[in-house]
């Protein structure tokens, strides 16, 4: 591969990591799309073990007691979730509660009100996580204390959990689906935003993820702890503290370690590269050999006397040929009437479904835009608000970016994705040019702009490239 392009990918992963600290990152990721699993048996296993993991005897009885109270748990949160249902149905008929009250899912977004105080660190009202343990919260503090006053007033039982448990956070908290924690899917948008960046010295062609990464852990960098889906939706549950903790600073200290290793290959440049035998290459040293034994052993081989048989080891020298795949793809849409993408955006069904599998190095731009129109919109209000500003809109209530979002992705005759998208009309289409007047639509304040450059902005780091934004 191009040591120049290896070196810069790891210069800009660098830089990345020291741009943010996971807490920053994590106040950003708070106003994605979340959803909200929950099953009963996950949750009184959870809370079973945790008790366990602080030396609390749990008798049958206590056993007992702990499952009705996840009962009650389970259909007070069940009720409440139903009520926020039917308020935020009203408001843009999205369906967000599925399940029954011992296993569902709810979709949080940022244009969800909970009627909540938002606690002091979160990003007021409109941050996601922190909406989802104001919902909660209520019905699992009776639980948290029905399951401590069963243990009796006094005891062994009674005292540890008192010791352990200043607070009910301390033993029940929400916690990101596997693999797919803060830290995790930070290094996943880092990597993806400069992978593409890596090529192949004599072909050009961009590295394979698969290949980088073997490359990367030979250097000593494993970073393979990344998430493995770009969607940035965050997928949360009810899980037991001291497991939810312990994985945290296992995920941390791998990323120390990453970080450490990548600083010691940036500092050390090209140069340091040498000595590593990276994916489908010879090393240097392995390539001086084969030249040498190949230079010793040629002249033998044109012998004809049959007396004489050289018989050495593999002299042909690898070049990397097989670990990458072309930045070129050949365009196989035909021409046509357009054909609408099959994609259950306004229901947001598919996201309670979780995650899907990393998708194939190959896939096209207009296959990945297509399966990945919920990380759109997941991110949408939160890019038109950090794009609105005076002369155009100015974000004072949130309404409008919260009110934006994508609805349709069609494919045009020529093979590009056209976005359909809208937002709240009433008020903000008088500032639309040709529909509204003076002194609101004066050129500068359409919205249409203002979302056709979030879009896009989104899009790019997707390297989809050629698009066309409409209202609908």
């Amino acid at each position: 591969m191009s040591s120049a392009s290896l070196i810069q990918f790891l210069t800009n992963l660098e830089d990345e990591f020291n741009r943010k600290t996971p807490k920053e990152k994590r106040l950003e990721y708070n106003l994605n799309t979340h959803v909200f699993h929950y099953n009963e048996t996950t949750f009184i296993e959870e809370m079973f073990k945790e008790f366990r993991s602080k030396s609390i005897r749990m008798t049958a009885n206590r056993k007992s007691e702990l499952e009705r109270f996840a009962k009650i748990f389970s259909v007070s949160l069940y009720s409440d979730l139903s009520g926020l249902q039917a308020k935020a149905k009203r408001l843009n008929g999205i369906t967000r509660l599925t399940g029954s009250a011992t296993a569902f899912t709810f979709v949080f977004t940022t244009d969800i009100r909970t009627g909540k105080t938002p606690n002091g660190w979160a990003n007021g009202e409109a941050d996601v996580f922190d909406k989802i343990k104001q919902m909660y919260s209520k019905s699992y503090g009776n639980f948290f204390y029905g399951v401590r006053d069963s243990l009796g007033k006094k005891g062994q039982a009674r005292e540890k959990f008192e010791e352990a448990y200043k607070t009910k956070g301390q033993a029940g908290q929400s916690g990101h689906a596997e693999n797919e924690g803060i830290v995790e899917t930070m290094t996943r948008e880092y990597f993806d935003r400069h992978s593409n960046a890596v090529f192949h010295d004599k072909t050009g062609e961009v590295l394979t993820e698969d290949a980088l990464l073997r490359d990367l852990k030979e250097m000593g960098i494993d970073i393979t702890f990344m998430r493995n889906t770009s969607d940035m939706v965050q997928n949360i549950s009810l899980i037991g503290a001291g497991g939810n903790l312990a994985d945290g600073r296992e995920i941390k200290q791998k990323l120390k370690e990453a970080k450490e290793n990548i600083r010691r290959i940036v500092k050390g440049k090209e140069a340091g590269l040498k000595m590593y035998d990276l994916e489908g290459s010879d090393s240097f040293n392995t390539i001086n050999k084969k030249k040498t034994r190949s230079k010793a052993t040629t002249p033998f081989k044109k012998l004809k006397n049959k007396n004489v048989k050289v018989d050495v080891e593999d002299l042909k020298i690898k070049h990397s040929k097989k670990t990458v795949k072309s930045k070129k793809k050949k365009n196989t849409s035909k021409r046509g009437r357009a054909v609408k993408a099959s994609i259950a955006v306004k229901g947001l069904s598919d996201l309670s479904k979780g995650s899907s599998k990393r998708r194939p190095t190959m896939a096209s731009p207009l296959q990945d835009m297509l399966k990945m129109v919920g990380v759109i919109n997941a991110r949408l209000p939160q890019v038109v608000r950090k794009n609105m500003g005076t002369p155009e809109l100015n974000n004072v209530t949130g309404r409008f970016a919260n009110s934006v979002q994508v609805t349709e992705v069609v494919k045009t005759p020529q093979g590009f994705p056209s976005v359909g998208y809208t937002y709240q009309k009433a008020p903000y289409q008088v500032f639309e040019d040709g529909i509204g007047a003076a002194p609101w639509a004066n050129g500068q304040r359409d919205p249409r702009n203002l979302i056709d450059r979030s879009i896009r902005e989104i899009s790019a780091e997707m390297f989809v490239g050629r698009l066309y934004t409409r209202r609908i």
